[in-house]
């Protein structure tokens, strides 16, 4: 009798203790999963303090993020150009071509959560974007950029050479970066609006703050391309939007 009430016992144990542990992690998957949802609507949003607040450093700064900065793509293209003087039209089509990325997340839905044996948990993510995210490097655009850059060599030369002797290298050097960069944005621009809204799938990388307990995302895995058949990398991200462009623009620019 005594024996049986030892087992008993063990077993009431044993289940209490089962009972902690499923509470425990129903919390972690509900927490991380609000994380989660934290961190895509700050995105979302350009909540820049929310996107700290729920990513890691790395995150925070990384490609995903940048993706739907504003002004990432003027950085990125200007500073790979040698950050040259930009006159207020360049500025205000830059800013046009930047806001078309911010505001490229049209929804998202969580649609599961994981808790991993290594303590992490794993958010995957449906994304509804209003054009693809890479829609800009694609062969298709930078082809046209590149035979615009072409076509420009030649109607500007005469132009270009005029500036140089008038006013200088620097001026002549100023005019054809911002001419390029004009011809840049019409075409992306012309790009994104011919462009249709695609799905992707994302994996968000989340991990738990044992001092204050809550999640926090550490890394964005890259898109899914079988959702959007639109051949997205498998790899990390790359939002290097203009890295072509700038290069070819260098080169058209250097020419003149």
């Amino acid at each position: 009798m005594i024996r049986n009430k030892k087992i008993a016992a063990t077993a009431v144990a044993v289940l209490l203790s089962l009972s902690a542990l499923t509470g425990c992690s129903s919390q972690d998957k509900s927490a991380a999963k609000e994380a989660a949802e934290g961190f895509m609507e700050a995105v979302k949003t350009g909540d820049t303090n929310a996107i700290n607040n729920y990513s890691s450093s790395e995150v925070s700064t990384g490609s995903f993020v940048a993706l739907f900065d504003k002004n990432y793509l003027k950085e990125d293209l200007t500073s790979k150009l040698g950050n040259p003087e930009l006159d207020d039209t360049t500025v205000a089509k830059l800013d046009e071509l930047g806001t078309m990325y911010s505001t490229l997340m049209e929804e998202y839905q969580i649609t599961e959560v994981s808790l991993n044996d290594d303590g992490t948990a794993t958010a995957y993510v449906t994304m509804k974007a209003s054009f693809p995210y890479d829609v800009i490097t694609s062969e298709d655009t930078q082809a046209k950029f590149t035979a615009a850059t072409d076509e420009y060599n030649v109607s500007s030369q005469d132009e270009l050479l005029k500036i140089t002797e008038e006013q200088g290298q620097d001026a002549a050097i100023a005019k054809a970066y911002n001419d390029i960069i004009l011809l840049a944005v019409d075409i992306y621009e012309e790009a994104i609006e011919s462009s249709e809204p695609v799905s992707y799938l994302i994996a968000l990388n989340l991990s738990k703050n044992e001092e204050t307990g809550t999640w926090y995302v550490t890394s964005v895995q890259s898109y899914d391309s079988s959702i959007a058949g639109t051949g997205a990398p498998a790899t990390e991200t790359d939002t290097s939007a203009t890295e072509s462009s700038s290069a070819a623009s260098s080169e058209s620019s250097t020419d003149n």
